[in-house]
């Protein structure tokens, strides 16, 4: 599992129905999923296997365990957040209807909803459903 989360790291594969950060947040607790199945059995008999092997495996694991989550997942979250954040206040500061400015004798308007905005708001429901504390302007925006 260690070799797959550093080989896949940069562009882990994500299901084609999940937005890319929320993507690659599933993509590493999957990870974590898989390797915390197998030591919480090793833990139930710990007092029989406490050799120098599993002290190592138990330590590998911890370390493994703590890259995923308070290193590469909050890592994602954090920029993630911290860009849509910006950009989502910057995208709504546009007028929502728009002239079409090449046919002037025409009063034809458009809707200008930026497809970002879309995409912020799909990440912001999953990241909510996997736990994720989502800021406040961008819950609204999803609202």
């Amino acid at each position: 599992m260690e070799r797959l989360f550093y080989d896949n790291k940069n562009t882990p594969p994500i299901s084609k129905n999940m937005p890319p950060k929320a993507g690659q947040i599933a993509w590493a607790r999957s990870i974590m999923g898989r390797i915390k199945a197998p030591i919480k059995k090793f833990k139930n008999k710990s007092d029989q296997l406490m050799s120098p092997t599993f002290s190592k495996v138990a330590f590998k694991y911890v370390k493994l365990a703590k890259e995923l989550d308070q290193g590469y997942e909050q890592e994602i979250f954090n920029k993630w957040s911290d860009k849509n954040t910006d950009e989502a206040i910057n995208k709504l500061n546009k007028s929502i209807l728009s002239k079409d400015e090449k046919d002037p004798e025409n009063k034809v308007y458009f809707v200008n909803f930026a497809p970002e905005l879309k995409v912020i708001i799909r990440e912001a429901k999953f990241l909510e459903r996997i736990g994720k504390p989502i800021p406040q302007t961008i819950i609204n925006i999803a609202l």
